[in-house]
């Protein structure tokens, strides 16, 4: 059937209208560029005809979000030598090996508590009790005044209660210390500590960890403590909270450490 002009001036046939589009070429339709860029971007697209041969060449440019991937690989360096290693257990291998005692590491001292050695690196000035909480990861020493007067920081050392922001902990090497995580476990509390619990000899519990290492200290010599004996032997303590006439008979009555 032959397609006609439609009536009036400029009127174009399908045919005439497609061919000027370049969408048929030998009597094939072969879609717009715009088609050809969307299914092809950024290819050469030939089309070839019987005798006939069209090329459309068209660029497409696609501007996606950049995705940034980091990652983080932990390495452990000796720092003496500075050698890398991929796992803290090669690294602690190496260093045993390469510098036993420490040599060469300035500042690193061996602290043994609650019956484990801990190999970390302080200042001339560090006091004990920061080292246990901030070094040695034992938090159970509190430090309150930091001037011994309230006893909140009070460990043993070698049997005896101190105050440990009154000792260097450069002072404490070679000797046995115990700090409150050393008395017992929740599930096996020391003798001390269950009674602390069923006297409620505690309040907001900040001051007790040193109240419980000076009760040990005295039921580890003194078994049956007196009241007045009690008494004595945590004078150098502070209760804010008012709980000392809860504290003196988990004391006495605690049985022994």
């Amino acid at each position: 059937m032959t397609e006609k002009k439609k009536n009036g001036s400029g009127g174009k046939t399908r045919r005439e209208f497609l061919k000027d589009a370049g969408l048929l070429v030998g009597g094939t339709a072969i879609g717009s560029t715009v088609l050809l860029a969307a299914c092809g971007g950024g290819e050469t697209t030939t089309v070839t005809a019987p005798g006939t041969t069209v090329t459309n060449t068209t660029t497409v440019t696609s501007t996606a979000a950049a995705t940034t991937v980091t990652e983080t690989q932990t390495r452990f360096v000796d720092p003496i030598d500075q050698m890398e290693f991929d796992t803290l257990a090669e690294l602690q291998a190496h260093f045993a090996a390469a510098h036993p005692a420490g040599e060469g590491v300035p500042g690193l001292i061996t602290l043994n508590v609650n019956d484990k050695l801990y190999n970390v690196t302080v200042d001339n000035e560090d006091t004990l009790a920061w080292t246990l909480r901030e070094k040695c990861l034992l938090p159970g020493t509190k430090i309150g005044c930091n001037r011994g007067e309230c006893g909140t920081c009070t460990v043993l050392i070698d049997g005896r209660n101190i105050y440990g922001c009154l000792v260097l902990a450069i002072e404490a090497q070679g000797k046995k210390i115990e700090t409150v995580e050393g008395l017992g476990t929740p599930v096996n509390l020391s003798s001390v500590q269950q009674s602390f619990i069923d006297h409620h000899g505690y309040q907001c519990g900040f001051c007790t960890p040193g109240f419980l290492m000076s009760a040990t200290a005295l039921l580890r010599n003194n078994p049956n403590p007196t009241r007045d004996e009690a008494k004595m032997a945590v004078s150098g303590h502070i209760c804010v909270c008012g709980a000392m006439t809860r504290i003196i008979p988990a004391i006495t009555e605690a049985g022994g450490a």
